[in-house]
């Protein structure tokens, strides 16, 4: 018997990890491209102008990671930086048309990987793991 055997937040962080490796090899070794550049990539996607601390909260990632991945991005003309005219220390991600081909590129590999995973459990299971990982970052939000 393992930690992960019976503790749910060892079997989380297990997920985590595993989840990482999957994507890794059809993705960061298929397209060049690191796992933080992919989240940055799906987040201005959806989401136009956010800021390198905006992504960083929203995937619970690491700044320096992030960072990273938005300069390797800028530095491959996938994403523009510029400084945000409301705040002058905030600059505004944006996608230029090189990265959303890159997206458009990736996504269909990396949502068949998803569906690959996700196939373990049936969309019953599905909801009730989304409503127990919300509440347990809500929580752990709580006690940052």
């Amino acid at each position: 018997m393992t930690i992960a055997d019976d503790k749910p937040l060892s079997l989380v962080h297990v997920l985590s990890n595993r989840i990482g490796r999957a994507f890794h090899g059809e993705i960061e070794t298929k397209f060049g491209i690191t796992i933080s550049e992919w989240r940055v990539l799906m987040t201005l996607t959806s989401e136009k102008g956010v800021s390198a601390a905006e992504i960083t909260n929203s995937w619970a990632m690491e700044k320096m990671m992030v960072n990273r991945a938005i300069q390797r991005l800028v530095d491959n003309g996938c994403i523009t930086r510029e400084r945000d005219p409301n705040d002058r220390r905030r600059y505004r991600l944006a996608l230029t048309t090189k990265g959303r081909k890159l997206y458009d590129k990736i996504a269909p590999t990396a949502n068949k990987r998803y569906n690959e995973l996700m196939s373990a459990i049936d969309s019953d299971e599905t909801d009730a793991l989304v409503r127990a990982l919300q509440k347990i970052i809500q929580r752990a939000e709580q006690l940052n």
